[in-house]
């Protein structure tokens, strides 16, 4: 049978390797690793899979692990804020405008899980006299 396609190309493991640097040093700075793993929201399995470099999390993953741990996404791959900051005004992308953009929306679509609840919610009907 032939291997499927792109299933024999080689991934680059660059930012697997910077994560893995940092989810290291992170729980260094912790000192506990249970509370570390509390915090960053996953499991000690998962965590090993990082140190190795063979995760590979989505970018919501990354977003749970870091606001867990009170970090940007970029400071948890080591990046400092300023400097991406910097980096997307040089290409005229505000980065607080995507901010306050993604907190409405999260807000928006909460209002309206609330209210589809609200509608799959059961009806009492109140009895006659």
């Amino acid at each position: 049978m032939a291997p499927k396609p792109g299933r024999t190309r080689t991934v680059d493991k660059t930012l697997a390797a910077l994560l893995a640097i940092r989810m290291e040093q992170l729980a260094r700075e912790h000192g506990d690793l249970a509370s570390f793993l509390t915090k960053a929201g996953i499991s000690t399995g998962t965590y090993y899979i990082l140190l190795r470099g063979d995760g590979n999390p989505t970018l919501d993953t990354l977003e749970m692990i870091a606001k867990g741990l009170g970090l940007s996404v970029w400071e948890l791959i080591g990046l400092d804020d300023s400097l991406v900051k910097y980096a997307l005004a040089t290409k005229s992308i505000d980065l607080e405008a995507i901010k306050a953009s993604n907190k409405a929306r999260a807000e928006a679509m909460g209002q309206l899980d609330a209210q589809r609840a609200s509608l799959k919610a059961p009806v009492v009907e109140q009895g006659s006299e």
